[in-house]
């Protein structure tokens, strides 16, 4: 079993155009990228099988292997007149030699002349295929630096898109805060002016009223429905003869219930509350002359 260590499999991949850093080999190794184990004496680092460095190879050069061991063979062997002299022997034919075995002078100068045309026209593809893989070396040392830039724009980016996210968190709590205080300070500044935009009118209230009432028995509504001194006394309680709100029920924000002394964000509810409040001591009264009555 071949294996290298990681300078050998560093001049493989020189000789494929691969890489000539020996960062990027050891980067690939740790990324998995190419299968290695650890030498059992750490100084020698790492052991690569011949079998997974070529597949690496193959990988990022798909068909490189093949082509270049053609190549090489070519370049070897391609110009070998006789076929009947064994390959082995590496033995190379002059122009004597040929002439030596009685060919013609016209077979002889058509074998040279093919010859030269092969050796040019494998100078040529020799050339292009390396001229083809440098491209292809510096095409890929490029683009690992472009990984590279990538890598460091989108980490930080994603700090920036962080920092952003948390200043405009901090913007927009300022703003409320700001907003906050502008309304409280217009609050303090004109405490009537709310209050001067909030009417309704008798006859709303007593709409208001009625949709109350319907909560008890058909006797307490009714009560209510048909003493109308008794509906009045309560609007007036809120409502001034102009139909507005009373100033001293508007406290900042909220309204101030003068019948129950309870806060109340909505202005309906704080109504509705008080009339029923007020229906239920309708209700207390006629429990209590009833219970007078039944004594008598």
């Amino acid at each position: 079993m071949n294996f290298y260590n990681v300078h050998q499999a560093l001049n493989i991949l020189q000789n494929y155009y691969i890489t000539d850093s020996i960062q990027m080999v050891t980067r690939w190794i740790r990324e998995g990228k190419i299968r290695a184990e650890r030498s059992e004496n750490r100084k020698d680092g790492w052991r690569i099988h011949h079998e997974d460095l070529f597949e690496f190879i193959e990988e990022q050069r798909p068909g490189m292997p093949e082509i270049m061991a053609v190549h090489d063979w070519y370049v070897k062997n391609a110009f070998r007149i006789d076929s009947d002299i064994p390959i082995e022997k590496e033995v190379e034919m002059t122009t004597e030699e040929v002439r030596s075995k009685d060919l013609p002078q016209e077979k002889v100068n058509e074998w040279e002349l093919e010859k030269l045309q092969l050796e040019n026209q494998i100078i040529n593809l020799s050339n292009q295929l390396l001229h083809a893989n440098q491209r292809i070396y510096d095409l890929t040392n490029e683009l690992e630096i472009v990984r590279e830039d990538y890598c460091f724009l989108e980490e930080l980016y994603e700090q920036v898109e962080e920092m952003r996210k948390e200043l405009a968190g901090q913007n927009a709590l300022m703003n409320q805060q700001v907003t906050s205080s502008n309304n409280n300070a217009i609050i303090k500044s004109k405490p009537n002016r709310e209050s001067s935009n909030k009417t309704l009118s008798y006859k709303d209230f007593t709409s208001l009223f009625s949709d109350v009432s319907k909560e008890f028995s058909s006797k307490v509504g009714d009560y209510g429905k048909k003493n109308d001194v008794f509906i009045k006394d309560i609007y007036s309680v809120f409502f001034s003869e102009t139909e507005c709100l009373e100033d001293n029920i508007v406290e900042m924000d909220e309204y101030r219930c003068p019948i129950t002394d309870k806060p109340y964000r909505n202005l309906k509810s704080m109504l509705k509350n008080a009339i029923r409040v007020k229906l239920k001591e309708v209700v207390v009264n006629e429990d209590d002359k009833v219970e007078a009555g039944n004594l008598d």
